[in-house]
């Protein structure tokens, strides 16, 4: 998943929301020794609970499948961010608050201070300045998303040119993230973090 489905998977407390967005910049064990407090780690550990699951889903693994093969490997980043566009456009089906209100609540969030891991913390002025989370509603901020990722890699990749997915398989990407939604909720509340 990535971040806007993954604060939707969140519990809504303040330290799960951040730890949710950081994970992917923390590697190893979370143990208590890193210098995060324990809810922020508690958020870490829900999302790689999320992208274990969301990996094994028959609903993710379709949408995987639906995408060109020459994207390989690289298509379940493509439906991460698909995803989050998709959940964007029905945010007031997902979730209480309003899309831009929720947004402006994690970014108040992010600018307090609190230790965040240094390359999340690189990127961050970036990210609130191009108000990210909202710019997943629009096919623009999806693009620029995908041709930031394909910058960050190691390896040369296809993401830069995965935008065109989105449009050819809009309506089943769209089918399975919204039954997606519910059925990975439905899966976090029957086990315990």
């Amino acid at each position: 998943m990535n971040d806007l489905l993954h604060l939707l998977f969140s519990h809504p407390e303040p330290d799960h929301y951040i730890g949710s967005l950081v994970a992917d910049f923390v590697k190893g064990p979370l143990s208590p020794q890193l210098p995060y407090p324990p809810g922020v780690l508690a958020g870490m550990r829900r999302h790689r609970r999320v992208d274990s699951l969301a990996e094994n889903h028959p609903l993710f693994r379709h949408s995987c499948q639906q995408l060109d093969a020459r994207y390989g490997r690289y298509r379940g980043i493509l439906v991460d961010l698909f995803y989050d566009h998709i959940a964007a456009h029905h945010w007031p089906a997902l979730h209480p608050q309003p899309l831009d209100q929720f947004a402006t609540t994690i970014n108040r969030l992010l600018q307090q201070p609190r230790p965040l891991p240094p390359a999340f913390a690189a990127q961050l002025p970036r990210r609130l300045a191009a108000n990210w989370l909202l710019a997943y509603r629009e096919p623009v901020g999806i693009q620029r998303a995908l041709q930031a990722i394909a910058r960050r890699a190691r390896q040369p990749n296809p993401l830069a040119d995965g935008f065109d997915q989105l449009h050819r398989h809009h309506s089943a990407l769209e089918h399975d993230c919204l039954a997606f939604i519910p059925q990975m909720q439905t899966l976090l509340a029957q086990t315990p973090d």
